[in-house]
């Protein structure tokens, strides 16, 4: 049965500013009243507000997550093995590349099943919907036709916009308030395609132990959270990274550095982004082993993290050398251009 949430809304808020988080329950409710309109938009705004401040449990995120999902009719089951994602929470304010979008085509071009879920752009100043849109890239419009693109070529392009469409809304209310929330940490986990394995860069590392054990309740088989040193959401090639791992139920936290794998430390100007049309160009650049050695060696690390959830490799090493013969021999570009066509037609 599920809580009523006072019309008034002060009470809740009351115990939220004396410091005291929101039950499980207590979540679900408010989570409901987000999205049937219950609540109004200042009331929306100071509950994402509220929740910032609070200590969170992985229990009230996975309720939150069940909530919306049963809201918008995700159906959680399939009958393929070992699909993965790769997507970041965003909020680092660092403006990079699309690094974890292209990560994920390069995963596909080395064997992976990616179903790529996008929201808004948070951080980048555009979002993996709006650099796969700009390459004509289409979304697909149901699960099932995720399953034959996946099937077909490795790869489906999930929008938020279509599965969960009560949650526009909110996602406005976030992007309005311009500050990190609870919608940050939830969209990664919010995939309409069941995950088998899963890869999260976050925009802090405290957010890790968190994400990490959401991936396990989830029983996700292979999970990578991932966080930056230098602030990135994502595993940089500019410091090093605090990184935890999920394996069959055990649960493991390393710090790896670049030099860990032959590769130099690079600037992080070298990752910054501009807008959509340069960011798909060097998406592009990439996946003809033209870019940047910076974004060249960024989307190869990112993939080796995705090919290692998808358990095609053992270790990041073995994950980086898989990414770069995906791209040296043309894989990952003709994955992409077969589903250039596909989505043309």
């Amino acid at each position: 049965m599920i809580m009523i949430i006072d019309k008034n809304f002060s009470p809740i808020m009351e115990q939220v500013f004396a410091g005291r988080g929101f039950s499980i329950d207590e979540a679900e409710a408010l989570t409901h009243s987000m999205i049937d309109g219950t609540l109004s938009d200042v009331r929306i705004a100071a509950v994402l507000t509220g929740f910032r401040f609070l200590p969170i449990s992985e229990d009230v995120i996975i309720r939150i997550l069940n909530t919306i999902q049963e809201k918008n009719k995700i159906i959680k089951d399939h009958n393929l093995n070992h699909i993965v994602d790769c997507a970041g929470t965003g909020g680092d304010r660092l403006t990079t590349l699309n690094i974890l979008t292209t990560a994920s085509i390069v995963a596909a071009g080395a064997g992976a099943n990616v179903a790529k879920f996008t929201g808004v752009s948070v951080s980048n100043k555009s979002a993996s919907s709006d650099v796969f849109q700009m390459l004509n890239l289409s979304p697909v419009q149901s699960v099932e036709q995720a399953y034959e693109n996946i099937k077909d070529f490795k790869i489906a392009f999930l929008s938020s916009k279509t599965f969960y469409p009560t949650l526009k809304h909110l996602m406005d209310i976030r992007k309005t308030l311009g500050f990190k929330t609870i919608i940050d940490l939830l969209f990664p986990l919010a995939n309409p395609v069941p995950l088998t394995g899963q890869f999260i860069g976050v925009y802090h590392k405290d957010c890790l132990p968190l994400l990490i054990n959401c991936l396990k309740k989830l029983n996700k088989t292979r999970g990578m959270i991932a966080h930056g040193e230098d602030g990135l959401d994502e595993i940089s090639v500019c410091s090093a990274s605090y990184i935890s791992k999920l394996e069959n139920g055990k649960i493991t936290h390393e710090v790896i550095k670049p030099s860990d794998f032959g590769i130099q430390n690079h600037q992080i100007k070298d990752l910054l982004g501009k807008d959509i049309e340069y960011n798909s160009r060097v998406l592009i650049d990439v996946l003809k082993n033209q870019a940047h050695p910076a974004v060249m060696d960024a989307v190869a690390m990112n993939t080796a993290a995705t090919l290692w959830c998808a358990e095609l490799c053992q270790d990041l090493k073995d994950g980086l050398k898989l990414a770069r013969k995906a791209i040296q021999s043309g894989k990952a570009l003709h994955v992409f251009e077969k589903w250039k066509s596909i989505s043309q037609q």
